[in-house]
């Protein structure tokens, strides 16, 4: 009798909501660490922080196009909406550091909706053999059943918040019956102010003092982190949110 209780409890695991909790937990208490210590590296290394060496070494490419180097950025900008890896936020960033929030804002915007609007292009003409070649399974299945229910607000709300799939949305819109005209007034209500962000931090990076610069980029770290670790979790309730706002 009593190896066979022996025998019961040896085989007892915990059950799958606490072990699943106690994952999201120590996940958590790892970013929140993981930041204290950039808080702290950063408030202390100031400027000489990599992103400072990071924007101008992009930001020396840029210069590189002498006259033309508002075209490297909107050319930056188109690529990142065709090639997924090509961070925005960072071109965008760039964009104000050498030019000011607002021509950063408007180079960044002009190569955005051109990008944007090639994308969609591409879709309609070529339509969903096309698509399904260029973007995975999972990604394009994670819009396409509700943007088939939906119409041009849910379009504009993907391209305004964030954890979405913006640049695989141009593509999904492309498949839609939603007239390019209205679904490029979509595009720019929906990512003129990530892009405007971008920019002004680009161009008042440097004028940050080491708190404020720890403060963002902690925050920056915090939500990648996030990102990294719940991306499905955070991309399928924002999208419940995104269906039930655009119903």
């Amino acid at each position: 009798m009593a190896s066979s209780t022996f025998r019961r409890d040896a085989t007892e695991r915990p059950p799958p909501a606490f072990s699943a909790m106690n994952t999201r937990l120590a996940k958590l208490a790892a970013i929140v660490a993981l930041a204290a210590l950039v808080s702290m590296w950063v408030a202390a290394e100031g400027t000489r922080f990599p992103l400072f060496s990071d924007l101008r070494q992009l930001g020396d490419w840029v210069l590189s196009w002498d006259g033309y180097a508002p075209l490297a950025i909107i050319v930056l900008q188109i690529a990142q909406v065709l090639l997924a890896p090509i961070p925005g936020q960072a071109v965008g960033a760039v964009g104000g550091y050498l030019f000011g929030a607002l021509w950063g804002t408007i180079y960044s915007l002009t190569g955005t909706l051109i990008g944007s609007f090639v994308a969609i292009a591409l879709a309609r003409r070529y339509g969903r053999p096309l698509v399904e070649r260029l973007l995975s399974g999972q990604a394009l299945a994670r819009l396409d059943t509700q943007a088939g229910r939906r119409g041009l607000l849910f379009f504009a709300l993907v391209f305004l918040l964030p954890f979405l799939p913006d640049d695989v949305a141009c593509f999904v819109a492309g498949l839609s019956a939603i007239p390019i005209p209205a679904l490029m007034l979509a595009v720019l209500a929906g990512r003129t102010p990530g892009v405007l962000v971008s920019a002004w931090f680009g161009a008042n990076a440097t004028s940050l003092d080491s708190h404020q610069l720890a403060l963002l980029v902690v925050a920056g770290l915090t939500i990648a982190t996030l990102f990294f670790f719940f991306e499905a979790q955070l991309q399928a309730t924002m999208m419940n949110l995104v269906d039930r706002l655009s119903r």
